[in-house]
């Protein structure tokens, strides 16, 4: 059992629509991936939820802004971003400052994203538990822990 769910936030959690540029909260138009809204109810049940991404537009309220526009932001404990940490995935200085704010041990965490390096070897690195989420099967070859539908993550 997990203590702490850490996901990613663009393409897994929220669209990250190319032509769109600022932050998400003020785009025309902001839609959740496949299935979060369901993945989130579960999992709240079970453990903390918190937002790790590298987004450079949004600071923490800007995100909490983009969140309620899909009514998902109730699930997080917490949001980590670049803006208020000054780190980007995958440096270990990153997933340091998480897990010491949290005041839990790694291998208690697990990470949830669609960047193989971002996302998953830099949580690795640091010895935090990782799921790639690839939805469109863009790392074909990926040995780890892969799932294409967040609601996967229901059995964990």
């Amino acid at each position: 059992m997990y203590r702490a769910f850490l996901f990613d936030w663009g393409d897994t959690l929220m669209r990250d629509f190319p032509n769109e540029t600022g932050p998400m909260f003020q785009w025309e138009k902001v839609e959740t991936m496949p299935n979060v809204l369901e993945t989130l109810e579960i999992l709240s049940l079970k453990s903390n939820i918190y937002l790790a991404t590298n987004a450079i537009d949004s600071n923490k309220i800007e995100i909490i802004a983009a969140l309620k526009r899909v009514n998902i932001h109730k699930y997080f404990s917490d949001i980590f971003c670049y803006k208020d940490i000054g780190y980007k995935k995958p440096s270990q200085e990153y997933f340091a400052r998480i897990i010491s704010i949290l005041k839990v041990k790694p291998i208690e965490v697990v990470m949830i994203g669609d960047n193989l390096n971002n996302d998953i070897i830099g949580s690795n690195k640091f010895g935090i538990n990782s799921i790639l989420y690839d939805l469109g099967n863009k790392y074909p070859d990926y040995k780890g822990k892969k799932i294409k539908d967040l609601l996967e993550l229901a059995t964990l």
